[in-house]
C-alpha cells in the first residue's frame, strides 16, 4: 500500500457507526470575479482554454506591473480555486500520457483572505505555490518516465483571516519491475506476496489499483487536460453486494476475533475487486465527468470485543474524476 493509516479503536469505531460522510470537493457556481465566471461558460473547448490563458495573461501582467491596481483585485475562493486548478493542468498536465504506474502526492499551502475573498496578488502567490508543490512531487519521484494526469486544488479550511489549500497531484510513471495479476497478495500491511518474500512493501491493495487503471481508457489525442476536478472516497460499507463470492461488499473487508491471521487474496479474488472498481466508479460518477484515476490503500481498526482483541480489517479507494479537455500544445516540465 501507499497509505498505511492504522486508526485508533475509538476513531475508527465511531465511523463505523456513525458512518462516513463524504465531503467531495466539488466546484460550486461561482460568482462574478473581473475574470470571467467559469460558471458562465460556454461549452466550446476553444472558449475554455482561452478563459485559462486569460487567467494567465492576467497574472503575467501583474506580476511585470506589481503597481497596478488589478493586484488588489478580489477574487471568491471558490473561483481562485477553479482557475488556479485550470491553469496548473493545462500548463504541466497531460490526461493522454499512457505510463503504466499511478503515484500520488499532497500538501497544504497557506493562502491570504481579505474580506473573505482573496486579492488578486494573493492569488498569484498562491499559484506560485501550488507550482513550487507539484515540483516537489514530481523531484520525489525516481522513475525513468513521469509526467503530471492531475491535480486537484481544494479547500481543507478557511477562518476570517485565511484559508488552507490542499495540493493532490497524481503522475503516471514507467514500471520497470513490470506487475500483473499472476500471483496472490496479502490484503494489506505492505505484507507482499503470499506465495514467497517477495513483493514486501506492496499489497493486493496496490495489484488491485493498479490493474483498474490500466482498464481506464486513455484519452485520445497526444495532449490534453482536466478541470472541475474532484475526489470521490469510498468504503466498504458504502458498497454492499449480494454477489460477492468472496464477503459482502464491492471493496476487500475482512473481521477477525482472538487470533489475527492476515487474509490472502488469490487471483480469482484479486480479479473480482479489479472489476468491482468499474462498478463502482459508474455508481459515484458525477454527470458530465470522466474517471481519470483509482487510488486504493488498506486500514486497520483495532478493537477490543469483549475480552478478545479483534480487527476491521479493509480497503479504502479513492476515485478522481474530471471533465476532460484535448489540447494542441505539449505539457511544460515542472
Amino acid at each position: 500500500m501507499k497509505r498505511n493509516h492504522l486508526f485508533a479503536y475509538v476513531s475508527f469505531a465511531i465511523i463505523l457507526f456513525l458512518g462516513f460522510i463524504i465531503f467531495s470537493c466539488q466546484k460550486e457556481q461561482l460568482m462574478k470575479d473581473n475574470i470571467v465566471d467559469p460558471g458562465d461558460r460556454v461549452n466550446e473547448k476553444t472558449q475554455l482554454e482561452k478563459m485559462i490563458i486569460e487567467f494567465r495573461n492576467k497574472m503575467d501582467l501583474a506580476h511585470l506591473n506589481p503597481m497596478l491596481k488589478s493586484g488588489e483585485d478580489p477574487m471568491g475562493i471558490d473561483s481562485a480555486i477553479w482557475y488556479i486548478e485550470a491553469l496548473a493542468n493545462l500548463t504541466y498536465g497531460n490526461g493522454s500520457a499512457d505510463l503504466e504506474d499511478y503515484v500520488i502526492d499532497s500538501s497544504l499551502i497557506e493562502v491570504r483572505l481579505t474580506n473573505g475573498q482573496i486579492l488578486f496578488s494573493d492569488v498569484q502567490s498562491a499559484y506560485s505555490a501550488v507550482i513550487d508543490s507539484l515540483s516537489s512531487h514530481n523531484d520525489a519521484i525516481s522513475a525513468n518516465e513521469k509526467q503530471l494526469i492531475v491535480v486537484d486544488v481544494s479547500l481543507k479550511e478557511a477562518d476570517e483571516n485565511n484559508a488552507i489549500f490542499e495540493i493532490t497531484s497524481g503522475f503516471g510513471t514507467d514500471n520497470v519491475l513490470g506487475f500483473g495479476n499472476e500471483y496472490p497478495w496479502y490484503w494489506g500491511w505492505e505484507l507482499g506476496r503470499c506465495d514467497s518474500s517477495a513483493g514486501v512493501g506492496k499489497d493486493a491493495a496496490d495489484i488491485i489499483y493498479k490493474l483498474a487503471n490500466k482498464t481506464i481508457t486513455v484519452p485520445e489525442g497526444s495532449y490534453s487536460y482536466y478541470t472541475d476536478v474532484i475526489l470521490e472516497e469510498v468504503w466498504y460499507w458504502e458498497v454492499p453486494t449480494n454477489n460477492n463470492p468472496y464477503g459482502d461488499y464491492l471493496l476487500f473487508q475482512d473481521f477477525q476475533e482472538v487470533t489475527l491471521n492476515h487474509h490472502c487474496l488469490p487471483t480469482a479474488e484479486i480479479a473480482y475487486y479489479i472489476n468491482a472498481l468499474d462498478i463502482i466508479a459508474d455508481e459515484f460518477k458525477p454527470t458530465g465527468k470522466s474517471l481519470i484515476k483509482y487510488f486504493c490503500w488498506d486500514e486497520t481498526a483495532f478493537m477490543l470485543c469483549g475480552w478478545n482483541d479483534c480487527w476491521d480489517m479493509c480497503h479504502v479507494c479513492e476515485l478522481k474524476y474530471g471533465i476532460w479537455h484535448s489540447s494542441g500544445n505539449p505539457p511544460s516540465p515542472l
